[in-house]
């Protein structure tokens, strides 16, 4: 099990951590760029940047406190660098691949932790949470559902050792990762 969860954890969490790096930087060579340069970068609609708390909160962290308050944030957009966008988007994929849902290494994640039974009413749960927000608020979230179920729904492979319990640590890096997971998805209101 203990294979498993770090299987499971090391690829997408060190993908995050690059992510945020990539968009700290991407923010930091937006600030330090001259006005043709910038007028020249592409823009994001503002909207986009609300859909993840840590992703918007960089962005503020970076380039200042109130930069994403506008009236209109369908319509507003703002100039940033592609590594800030590039880095945004691998943020989202990481932190969906990390969803308890399916064989993704979410899914795998919480196997490992809660065993078959666990992992498979914790992955129900998440398929159900998935598709009510698809639903109602998110075409991505509803696409990423279908995806899942259609493509990665079978069972784990059996492991070797399914008895023994995952130690301490582990849990603690797979709750700190969970926190990080839930940062990304939940939008910014």
């Amino acid at each position: 099990k203990q294979a498993l969860l770090d299987f499971a954890l090391a690829g997408p969490l060190l993908g995050m951590l690059l992510s945020a790096a990539l968009m700290v930087t991407g923010l930091q060579l937006t600030l330090n760029m001259d006005s043709e340069a910038f007028r020249a970068l592409p823009q994001l609609p503002v909207a986009f940047l609300y859909q993840s708390s840590l992703g918007g909160g960089i962005v503020e962290a970076v380039l200042g406190r109130g930069v994403l308050d506008v009236s209109d944030p369908i319509t507003s957009t703002i100039h940033l660098h592609p590594f800030t966008i590039a880095g945004l988007a691998s943020l989202l994929v990481n932190a969906l691949a990390l969803l308890p849902f399916g064989r993704t290494d979410g899914g795998r994640i919480s196997t490992a932790l809660l065993g078959r039974t666990g992992g498979q009413l914790v992955s129900l749960i998440c398929a159900a949470v998935l598709l009510i927000t698809g639903l109602f608020f998110s075409d991505a979230l509803l696409f990423y559902f279908s995806f899942v179920l259609f493509f990665e729904s079978e069972l784990e492979i059996p492991l070797k050792n399914e008895v023994d319990d995952v130690d301490f640590s582990r849990v603690i890096a797979a709750t700190a990762t969970a926190v990080l997971v839930l940062l990304t998805v939940i939008p910014i209101v």
